[in-house]
């Protein structure tokens, strides 16, 4: 089997077969498989193998290092190991499973975390919703989420607080041209128009 490497930084490299994106190898590892042919080399079905093993236990290592900074949907997780650590495709399902089965991805709990923040930090309903879906969340978890967690009290406070935000910015206006801006910029960040001018009414 021919390949041929692409170097990542100064000490790792990509491994290609065929123009396919096998992942990432520290270049002190590569060496024992090369034999020193670094840019392309030939290797036997058992030995790629083993190569693919190697990689395997290297993609691994840097997913647990990506989850452990933060919590991580398992959308983020595919584009991680496709994008960032150029992992075979065809091998990315065992490595996520493996991960959602000892709980290091829980796409509801990280939706649940997500949406608390967001909420701490004002996002309407439908803000919280785009970046659920931008997370690839699925769409049944996102319901339950927001149905739990975003009650009528909570949205009152949210479209409160942006209310006053929008005021405060828009104060240098007269009251008119206020009006329109404020409900114009709420509007576009996801809250009911008819909620919107109850509240300038007030």
């Amino acid at each position: 089997m021919k390949l041929k490497t692409i170097k990542r930084t100064k000490t790792t490299s990509i491994v290609l077969a065929n123009d396919e994106y096998w992942g990432i190898l520290p270049d002190k590892i590569l060496h024992f498989y090369c034999k020193g042919q670094i840019d392309y080399f030939e290797l036997s079905d058992e030995e790629a193998t083993k190569l693919i093993d190697e990689i395997k236990k290297q993609s691994w290592n840097k997913l647990l290092d990506y989850l452990a900074y933060r919590e991580r949907s398992l959308g983020e997780c595919e584009e991680f190991l496709s994008k960032k650590i150029f992992f075979k495709k065809e091998l990315q399902a065992a490595l996520l499973e493996k991960a959602v089965s000892l709980n290091f991805i829980n796409d509801t709990r990280f939706a649940e975390m997500l949406t608390d923040d967001l909420i701490r930090n004002s996002k309407s309903k439908v803000e919280i919703k785009n970046k659920l879906y931008a997370k690839n969340i699925n769409e049944n978890i996102i319901s339950n989420i927001l149905q739990k967690k975003f009650n009528s009290k909570t949205a009152d406070e949210v479209l409160d607080a942006n209310f006053k935000k929008a005021k405060r910015r828009f104060s240098n206006l007269k009251k008119n041209k206020q009006n329109e801006k404020i409900l114009n910029y709420l509007t576009r960040k996801g809250f009911v128009y008819w909620e919107v001018k109850e509240k300038l009414g007030e």
